[in-house]
């Protein structure tokens, strides 16, 4: 069966050991005192050295074990201030026990010198004291060492230490007779002391106040140490003053010819007079390290705060302003590349912020890795002008697609290092791979919604635009429409009223999408209802506001023209309800005007007054006349730099230089002519084109 000691157990035992063979040492030194004090020297000479050697050695190696094992312990977080505090802590306990036996000493020195078993029991206790503060020293200070240390460095720990077990054996035959080869030896230990002392990596741990205080604890225990070796000297002075007691302090003589005592010794002192000149020495760049750390912390924060955004927008806004707060940047501005081409500034002016982009961009934006500039970079001799002597820019860049970019911006030169550069970028490649993920799951959400909109928003546009305008061989429409979001507000038709009169509408409900195709189905619903009344087209309006004032929402409204078209007659009754200004275009002069017509658009008066707002406009045509009815998508398109529209004036000028073309052709190519305008950008609301020509 197999028996196994818990580590309490082996700590108990160690402990028994170490008081026992304290106490043995203690006897044998008072029986060589009481022999002396009773005149048998010759007994005293006699007793065995080597037992003297064996209860000397007994004691340390007991204490050297049952010290590391109960006050050592491996510090799985690496509190390297609190391992000091602790060897602080017991250096205090030794000396406070040691000062309390030096005052007794003081006030009973005259006693002692006549009562030297009380003495020499007082020095063996003392002695105690001395050689437990020694060895927890080591301890702590081996702990430290073996941080972080290399295979070597591990070797040579390995090395001191059984060299000073070695030392030991010189015990055993008087502390003199080895006296020339145990030089050598010491000399070799100091030698690796030198050498360990070095290895002090877990410095860099501490904060610049733990430093200062770290300084302070080591100069405590490098006091206490002296302390107690000045207080053996003192034993061997107070052993000068009697040659009564002069055998008292053989320990103490002793200890002065003893390699493991010196090396202990000195490696103790060695390290903490290095740990402290170093921790002297780290201090003016303590502030530098924490400052890293602190915004290694800070993009730690960042990482977090970046997972709490709840959509894209948000984590613009948490990437811009934290990394503002953690660099300490006067100003930042967020370029996205994206629909709305978002850009983002904080603490400084578009306008500023626009003409800077520029010149970073005439300099040359690397958009494939993060890059700084200098104030003297980009403006050269007027660079003391600038308010911003340092910027960083910072491609965001996930699989492969450029994102955007971010800038930021100090008033100091050269404010922006590597090391805050590299940390930045994994942080923006982090906020980059958000941005990406959260657009992925954007259009995954709203193509899932958009393709079930669609699909009943087609069949609704299906059901209320006419596919083909089938009229008499008087004149001839054709229709080119388009929407913003596949299906759209604006609205179309015609009605054969009678034999040659014919009803046409064109229509735009504001906004887009499906609710604006809802509303297109009221605004066809209504027309094929009052259609059939041959109402004349004020009325028409009239009565369609009446209508549509009960079932459209507060905020929207929808714009028309109406015409009859009576092609007995050759004429053309119109009423227009706020929406774009008719184009006619007069074959006989070849010229084009917009036909001026007062109205407001349906559903922005909902009580009995609105008549007085539309009127009805009579117009003759001529044979090769041509109506150019249109919605507001095509006269609103913007240039996406400039933002200027396309305009009325460019609408007359192009029907009027493709009057000869068919009505298809100019539909068409009025289109084209939009879409070079706005350099081949998205048109950003439904455009419709009607247009209409007379035989």
């Amino acid at each position: 069966m197999n028996f196994a000691l818990p580590q309490r157990g082996y700590k108990t035992i160690l402990l028994f050991l170490t008081m026992l063979s304290w106490v043995l040492l203690t006897a044998y030194g008072m029986i060589e005192q009481y022999l002396l004090v009773q005149g048998h020297q010759e007994i005293q000479q006699n007793l065995p050295v080597w037992l003297k050697g064996f209860l000397f050695n007994t004691f340390l190696l007991c204490a050297f074990f049952t010290i590391r094992r109960i006050d050592v312990q491996k510090d799985d977080n690496e509190d390297f201030y609190g391992f000091l505090w602790k060897a602080f802590g017991s250096s205090i306990v030794s000396v406070a026990l040691s000062l309390m036996l030096n005052l007794f000493i003081n006030v009973t020195s005259s006693y002692l010198l006549e009562h030297t078993m009380l003495y020499n029991f007082i020095y063996h206790i003392d002695f105690g004291l001395f050689v437990g503060f020694l060895l927890t020293a080591y301890h702590k200070w081996k702990h430290l060492i073996t941080y972080q240390a290399n295979k070597f460095m591990l070797t040579l720990v390995k090395t001191f230490e059984y060299t000073l077990f070695i030392t030991l054996f010189f015990h055993f035959f008087g502390f003199k007779f080895f006296a020339p080869y145990s030089q050598i030896i010491l000399l070799f230990l100091i030698l690796m002391t030198f050498v360990l002392s070095v290895n002090i990596r877990w410095i860099a741990h501490l904060n610049f106040n733990q430093k200062i205080r770290s300084i302070l604890l080591l100069l405590v225990i490098l006091g206490v140490q002296f302390y107690f070796l000045f207080e053996f000297l003192r034993y061997d002075n107070m052993a000068q003053k009697s040659l009564e007691i002069q055998t008292i302090t053989n320990l103490v003589v002793d200890l002065q010819y003893s390699v493991f005592f010196i090396s202990i010794f000195i490696f103790t002192g060695t390290y903490s007079i290095t740990s402290a000149l170093l921790l002297l020495f780290n201090l003016p760049t303590s502030s530098v390290f924490e400052k890293k750390i602190g915004e290694l912390a800070s993009f730690q924060k960042l990482s977090e705060s970046l997972l709490s955004g709840d959509n894209e927008k948000e984590v613009y806004k948490v990437l811009l302003e934290s990394a503002i707060q953690t660099l300490h940047a006067d100003a930042a501005w967020l370029e996205i590349w994206n629909s709305q081409r978002d850009f983002i500034t904080k603490d400084i002016s578009n306008i500023e912020a626009v003409k800077l982009k520029k010149v970073i961009y005439e300099k040359g934006l690397d958009r494939s890795k993060p890059r700084k500039y200098s104030a003297m970079q980009l403006f050269e001799k007027e660079y003391e002008e600038q308010t911003y002597q340092s910027v960083l820019s910072l491609p965001l860049i996930a699989n492969k697609s450029y994102l955007g970019s971010l800038v930021l911006l100090k008033e100091v030169d050269n404010a922006f290092d590597n090391v805050v550069m590299t940390t930045l970028t994994s942080f923006v490649t982090q906020a980059s791979l958000a941005i990406y993920n959260f657009r992925l799951i954007t259009t995954a959400v709203e193509t899932q919604r958009y393709q079930n909109e669609l699909k009943i928003a087609h069949r609704v546009q299906e059901s209320l635009l006419p596919t083909v305008i089938d009229v008499d061989n008087q004149f001839e429409i054709y229709v080119k429409a388009g929407s913003a979001d596949e299906v759209g507000g604006d609205y179309y038709d015609y009605f054969q009223v009678a034999p040659h009169r014919f009803a046409v509408i064109i229509a735009d409900v504001a906004g887009s999408g499906t609710s604006a195709a809802f509303y297109m189905a009221q605004m066809k619903g209504i027309f094929h209802s009052l259609v059939r009344l041959d109402l004349s087209p004020d009325l028409f309006m009239e009565y369609a506001n009446n209508a549509l004032s009960s079932c459209l929402e507060a905020r929207l409204f929808i714009t028309a023209t109406y015409l009859i078209i009576d092609t007995e007659k050759r004429k053309i009754y119109s009423s227009r309800a706020g929406h774009c200004p008719t184009l006619y275009y007069n074959a006989r002069e070849e010229k084009a005007d917009f036909l001026e017509e007062k109205g407001i658009g349906l559903g922005i008066i909902r009580n009995g007054t609105y008549g007085k707002h539309t009127q009805i406009s009579i117009f003759d045509y001529e044979e090769g006349d041509t109506f150019f009815l249109y919605t507001d998508g095509i006269n609103e398109a913007r240039h996406p730099v400039s933002k200027e529209e396309y305009g009325y004036d460019r609408i007359k000028n192009f029907v009027e230089e493709n009057a000869h073309c068919n009505v298809a052709q100019i539909a068409e190519l009025i289109i084209d002519d939009i879409y070079q305008f706005i350099e081949g950008d998205d048109l950003r609301d439904d455009y419709t084109v009607m247009v209409m020509r007379f035989d």
